[in-house]
């Protein structure tokens, strides 16, 4: 019962974490959740998405070709709620709740020790990469929540059958909330398969089903890989063929024709350079600073000053992670790193490495492994220290976590919505009303494409009546910086032209208008006071 009790008050704790001010903190939509919220919308009112497509199988948006499942299950919370922050974010959000239960009996089929699961639960509750993730429409964080379901159901398949299709129908539906399980699958398939061979056999029926759900799963995404797919691992891939190869030759060349070395030759293959590409970015994602310093590059993706981990994580994990390699021979250590080891799979493959996005599918690992690593040191201390000493540095760890913790929230709540607001694309609310109190005074309103993808912002907040928008301006080929719709334009400002325009409202960034512009309307500023867009009549 008191178990039963304190699992309640974990769930109740990520609720309350990931729903609290969840459409005000992060500062502003950024341009993917602005996205896939009109995608929502525009299938909510035509079922279509913005570019006139029925129902797809991937949604275009910026011709990046998300995969469509989250903007499906942003439909119905716009319905209710309409075309909203809240409404974006709630489908992370109430996943990511999930996520936490989910992380619990997946740890309890596993391990089979409520303590370590109830620890786990606890631990990927109050993560600084779940809570960062969980409040944001992003779709990894949906794949992360169905992959977790599916490795669970498949567990529980390997002793009751009838779960086994539903595992197939969680990896199923993971492949169309996020690209990265496309790769991740696969692979974790083959690693299970191995693991529960033995078991497997006793129940060849229902796995023969799970197979066939998945590959039922699958036809429609290799449908797709000559655009969607293809179009996005080519825009993030970190191994361009012909740069590499071009990189190779010269090499060769070098060596061959100028040092006479033919050992240059195997060096630098073309395979080589590429395996010691994706090698170096699977070991970027154990960087110190990623995990427990600075997280990645992107502001988007954890608070200010803080990693993607606690730092009382490093011991405790580092402690579970070697009991775990102690029991090796026992396949729920074999699930857990194989699981460890896949994690990183797709994300190796791309630039900009670590990347905290791709890479999220470590959680709940490095939980488990913290829970086991905690519970671990107190059976150890209690075996070699008196109570006293026991007791006293226990107390010295538990104010680390609560630290830890309230240094979180606090660089989370005060200062993330002020430094990271620039990330978030921080003002086009603001300039969405100023611009409609002009729309009917100008023939025409330019807007910079300096902050990228300025026109998402202007359908979402304005709701632009997608219908319309499909017929008149959804066209199938259309410039990355240059849109039209309207009497809007996207475009990036050449100041010393566009001046000389009369009649024009001309919404820049403060690089672009100088501050003391004739008929300035007014200047759009980030929280921290330095200037974000200068909007000017002409």
């Amino acid at each position: 019962m008191k178990r039963k009790l304190l699992f309640l008050s974990v769930i109740i704790l990520s609720l309350l974490l990931r729903f609290w001010h969840l459409g005000a903190n992060p500062p502003s939509l950024d341009w993917d959740e602005a996205s896939l919220g009109y995608n929502a919308y525009s299938i909510l009112r035509t079922l279509r998405d913005e570019y006139g497509n029925f129902l797809p199988v991937s949604i275009r948006s910026f011709n990046d070709y998300k995969p469509p499942l989250y903007t499906y299950l942003t439909v119905l919370p716009v319905s209710v709620f309409g075309l909203n922050e809240f409404s974006v974010r709630l489908p992370s959000a109430i996943l990511g709740a999930v996520a936490v239960i989910a992380a619990y009996l997946l740890t309890c089929e596993l391990l089979k020790r409520p303590k370590i699961s109830l620890l786990t639960a606890l631990f990927l509750c109050l993560s600084p990469w779940h809570l960062q993730f969980s409040r944001i429409a992003f779709e990894a964080n949906i794949a992360l929540t169905l992959i977790i379901l599916a490795v669970l159901f498949y567990l529980k398949g390997l002793q009751k059958a009838i779960f086994l299709p539903l595992s197939g129908f969680m990896f199923g539906l993971s492949l169309y909330a996020y690209h990265s399980p496309r790769l991740i699958v696969p692979a974790l398939i083959i690693g299970l398969t191995v693991i529960y061979y033995s078991r497997i056999k006793e129940k060849i029926i229902s796995y023969l089903i799970f197979l066939i759900i998945l590959a039922l799963f699958f036809l429609p995404v290799f449908k797709e890989l000559n655009n969607s797919s293809s179009a996005r691992f080519s825009s993030v891939s970190s191994i361009n063929p012909d740069e590499k190869l071009t990189s190779s030759i010269k090499d060769m060349e070098y060596d061959l024709n100028i040092r006479g070395d033919v050992l240059g030759k195997i060096l630098h293959n073309r395979r080589l350079v590429f395996a010691r590409e994706i090698i170096a970015g699977y070991l970027d994602h154990f960087n110190f600073d990623f995990l427990f310093l600075t997280g990645d590059a992107p502001g988007r993706h954890h608070a200010a000053d803080q990693g993607m981990l606690y730092y009382f994580d490093l011991p405790l994990a580092v402690i579970g992670f070697l009991c775990l390699i102690r029991k090796i021979s026992e396949k729920s250590s074999q699930t857990i790193f194989l699981l460890f080891l896949v994690a990183p799979l797709a994300s190796s493959l791309t630039s900009g490495t670590p990347h905290a996005v791709r890479a999220i599918f470590y959680l709940p690992l490095y939980q488990i492994f913290s829970s086991l690593g905690l519970l671990s040191a107190l059976f150890w201390l209690s075996s070699r220290f008196s109570k006293l000493r026991k007791n006293l540095l226990f107390i010295i760890y538990y104010l680390l976590f609560v630290i830890n913790i309230f240094y979180l929230l606090h660089q989370y709540y005060v200062h993330t919505p002020i430094e990271h607001a620039p990330d978030w694309q921080y003002g086009y609310k603001e300039v969405v009303k100023i611009a409609n109190v002009y729309q009917d005074k100008v023939n025409r309103i330019i807007v910079t494409y300096k902050y990228d993808q300025p026109y998402i912002f202007f359908l979402f907040y304005n709701k632009i009546d997608p219908l319309w928008y499909q017929l008149n301006w959804g066209k199938s080929e259309i410039k990355r910086a240059e849109r039209k719709f309207g009497k809007y334009e996207f475009r990036n400002i050449d100041w010393e032209k566009d001046k000389e325009l009369k009649n024009v409202l001309i919404i820049g960034s403060a690089s672009e208008i100088p501050a003391d512009s004739q008929n300035k309307i007014a200047d759009i500023n980030f929280p921290d006071k330095s200037p974000a867009f200068r909007i000017v009549l002409r």
